[in-house]
């Protein structure tokens, strides 16, 4: 367990540890819409996140975003890889804006920001079109469930980072972007779940 201790932040922010029972500490900026929002943003997860007894809400930029032009087809895609569609849905809102021209700066496509080597390896000609897009993306998102024995967080972190990130540090890499993600995509599953039978 690391051992606490206090960073000095330029002036300007807000410096704010929240300590949990194992040991994690959040730091916040004056940034942030509100408190209960600057808490999940956090780099650092806590080991008992995502709290299954907590709905974490989105932000109104955020619900902005949320479209629901695409659930029939993470539904269909979701039914045909047994996945829930709330994982799907907060995996293509945390990847790609629900954007389906969407390009990274590294070259991962269209809705689920598929890498062209993983398009070809899942047999993807037009990563750019929504439903092969989501079709590939969830069975890829599967694939990885069962190699991690359905630990979310690791299917998480592989494809964030790639399964050799999590293959060298044995675990989640110890990257800020990766753990953002991941505490990110928990979130939106959280309120994706919360929306069931409703339109977004």
């Amino acid at each position: 367990m690391k051992n606490f201790h206090i960073r000095k932040m330029s002036v300007g922010l807000m410096l704010l540890g929240l300590l949990s029972a194992s040991g994690y500490y959040l730091f916040l900026t004056d940034r942030a819409e509100s408190d209960q929002t600057r808490a999940l943003i956090s780099t650092d997860l806590p080991l008992n996140f995502p709290d299954n007894n907590i709905t974490y809400t989105l932000t109104p930029l955020e619900k902005k975003a949320s479209v629901s032009r695409y659930d029939h087809l993470i539904k269909a895609a979701c039914r045909k890889h047994s996945l829930d569609p709330a994982l799907v849905k907060a995996v293509i809102h945390a990847e790609s804006l629900f954007d389906p021209q969407a390009v990274s700066p590294k070259g991962a496509m269209g809705l689920m920001q598929i890498d062209s080597i993983t398009a070809r390896q899942l047999g993807i000609k037009d990563p750019f079109d929504p439903q092969k897009n989501i079709d590939g993306g969830v069975r890829y998102l599967k694939e990885l469930l069962d190699a991690y024995e359905g630990d979310q967080k690791l299917a998480l972190a592989a494809y964030n980072a790639g399964p050799g990130q999590v293959q060298k540090h044995n675990g989640i890499p110890p990257f800020k972007d990766t753990k953002k993600y991941i505490a990110q995509v928990f979130r939106f599953q959280s309120h994706y779940q919360s929306q069931k039978g409703k339109t977004s």
